[in-house]
């Protein structure tokens, strides 16, 4: 993985904080392909580890980011020079004081149980309770908690609802863990205990990760086997499945006391760690519209040696993330110089930030909005790069045209010129810095160069980039923000329509593929495979195109994503494809995703 100049790369890094010349020998005003490439080549080099909020590697890039904003002579817009530092929780453990014990017996932790992340650090005894599914819901006509008295009781509940962890139930809101948490805490529960059932698939503990929401209910929540809920169950003769399936059956509940008592101690240790927002502003020329501001914006953080938002499955590697999303932020570091060297041709002014944290879920975007180093109402538009290294047959997607009414017409005008594929899509609240934006009212562009089999794993390098389109992209954004930037009126927010497909799915199933997000019409278009993975076995190959799953017609991303809410794991679809211009079916076996409770 390493690339040319590998020492110069070191060089560089470590004269970063104090040199205040060019550190690169091809700077110059405008956007060129060699610019972005040595930009992209030292971000996404072995020597950052992958960028990883909290590490050396990711300060490093901090680093780097800052001091080209420097150079560019942009005025500092963190709360510290360029930098809006911010907490992390880069980790979670459970240390040897967690204790759990039924009756007489201590359970071992690991096997028999282990705390959820959002357990409080306590002490509680007291009689157990069993509470089904541990729901109340006015929507569903169901309460799990009518005609019992579970204060100062610990109650255990299963996993999910009456019907599994189906995301399109009528108890969707009351399915996670976290929630039967705060429902339990509010009837005055001590603890919670929270079990598999048997119709939920292998008697498996939830994991132990942290779900980037500090604060817990003040009670211990602990995840426990079958056996150990059995333990309990066994004093008043009954079975965990037998329970399960009744419930399930009548969908009325069936809660009870139990005479066994249980103690729980939990102790819960989080790795904190610092990372920042790396933010500069170009003023603009004009006394009352640079009052008014663009914010430019580009994640550069990444999963460093891996972690569970890897696609990979082999041994801890690096992950350079070369194009996510060292060639966005490779691009708003070209636009930042270029930008500069037009200010006095800028009527409003230009905020750019390289966010942190954003593969943890939005942190660093979450945190500005929340911190804000300006007043945010002066905020006119949001433009986010992410990902727009891997430009393949000349498409680009464009999210965010329903947050604006003129923003279709900017992007079709400027495409005049660049002659992109284009896929214009309305949504705002894309799985990007963008959405948190897009929450506040503000209109937003997200543009975006589709996924691809490297995506989220070690092999996104920055030998693989495309430069030439990465080049163009970059060079038409500049045009856009000019547009914006000096335009008579600032862009109007409106809602937009959404799409299921642009929000996070929740899905319990995963096909294991890699798909095209731009194609639209004839089917879904698989650029890549995952070893090992549900169509992997079932045959699926790269360049396949998905036209039927299940009993679904599938004619884009969107058809896809309603039939993945159709299935359960383990459930065998057939697929049609067609292949070589020839209809092929195959059969999956859907396979679980990874979901948290």
């Amino acid at each position: 993985m390493i690339r040319y100049g590998f020492i110069l790369v070191f060089v560089i890094l470590s004269l970063i904080s104090s040199c205040s010349g060019p550190r690169n020998p091809y700077s110059q005003t405008d956007i060129t392909l060699p610019e972005l490439k040595y930009h992209v080549e030292i971000l996404a080099s072995d020597s950052l580890e992958g960028r990883a909020p909290g590490t050396e590697g990711g300060l490093k890039a901090a680093e780097y980011i800052a001091g080209e904003f420097r150079y560019y002579s942009l005025q500092p817009g963190g709360a510290n020079g360029f930098y809006q530092d911010f907490p992390v929780i880069t980790g979670v453990t459970a240390d040897s004081g967690n204790r759990l014990m039924i009756g007489n017996e201590i359970l071992a932790i690991g096997k028999d149980f282990i705390p959820l992340a959002f357990s409080a650090d306590t002490t509680v005894e007291g009689p157990v309770v069993f509470a089904g599914y541990g729901i109340t819901s006015a929507e569903a006509m169901y309460d799990d908690y009518a005609g019992i008295d579970v204060k100062e009781k610990i109650v255990m509940v299963m996993r999910y609802s009456p019907d599994g962890d189906d995301p399109k139930s009528v108890f969707k809101n009351a399915m996670p863990s976290r929630r039967k948490a705060a429902v339990a805490a509010e009837k005055g529960a001590k603890g919670l205990l929270v079990v598999t059932g048997p119709a939920d698939g292998d008697d498996e503990l939830i994991p132990l990760q942290y779900d980037n929401t500090l604060g817990n209910y003040g009670i211990p929540v602990f995840s426990v086997s079958r056996s150990a809920a059995e333990k309990i169950l066994h004093t008043v003769n009954k079975k965990l499945a037998d329970l399960q399936s009744g419930i399930n059956k009548t969908r009325k509940p069936n809660s009870f006391s139990v005479p066994t008592t249980a103690i729980l101690q939990s102790r819960i240790v989080y790795d904190r760690k610092t990372t920042s927002n790396i933010i500069g502003l170009i003023e603009g020329s004009d006394a009352d519209l640079k009052k008014e501001i663009i914010v430019l914006g580009a994640h550069y953080d990444h999963l460093g040696w891996g972690g569970p938002n890897s696609a990979y499955r082999g041994k801890p590697a690096i992950h350079n993330g070369a194009d996510d999303n060292a060639s966005g932020t490779a691009a708003i570091l070209e636009l930042a110089q270029k930008l500069s060297s037009v200010r006095s041709e800028l009527k409003r002014s230009v905020l750019i930030i390289a966010f942190g944290a954003e593969e943890m879920g939005l942190l660093g975007s979450k945190y500005f909005l929340d911190h804000p180093t300006i007043d945010t109402r002066q905020i006119i538009t949001m433009v986010n790069l992410d990902m727009i290294g891997r430009l393949n047959e000349n498409k680009l997607l464009v999210y965010g045209m329903g947050t604006s009414p003129g923003f279709r017409k900017i992007i079709t005008d400027m495409n005049n010129e660049y002659q992109f594929d284009l896929a214009l899509r309305d949504e705002g609240s894309g799985p990007s810095d963008v959405a948190e934006f897009y929450r506040k009212d503000i209109p937003v562009m997200y543009f975006f160069t589709n996924t691809h089999e490297d995506y989220h794993k070690p092999s996104d390098d920055a030998d693989k980039i495309n430069y030439s389109g990465q080049e163009k992209i970059t060079k038409m954004v500049f045009d856009v923000i000019i547009r914006i930037a000096n335009a008579e009126e600032k862009p109007k927010f409106t809602k937009a329509k959404e799409d299921a497909a642009a929000r996070p799915s929740g899905f319990r199933v995963t096909l294991g593929i890699v798909p095209n997000m731009a194609e639209s019409g004839n089917g879904l278009k698989v650029d890549g495979v995952n070893p090992g993975g549900a169509g992997d076995k079932a045959g699926i190959r790269k360049g396949d195109n998905i036209i039927k799953f299940g009993d679904r017609v599938i004619k884009n991303i969107y058809d896809y994503t309603y039939a993945l809410g159709d299935h359960k794991p383990g459930d065998a679809v057939d697929i049609i494809v067609i292949r070589d211009g020839k209809e092929v079916q195959l059969k999956a076996v859907m396979q679980k995703s990874k979901r948290r409770d």
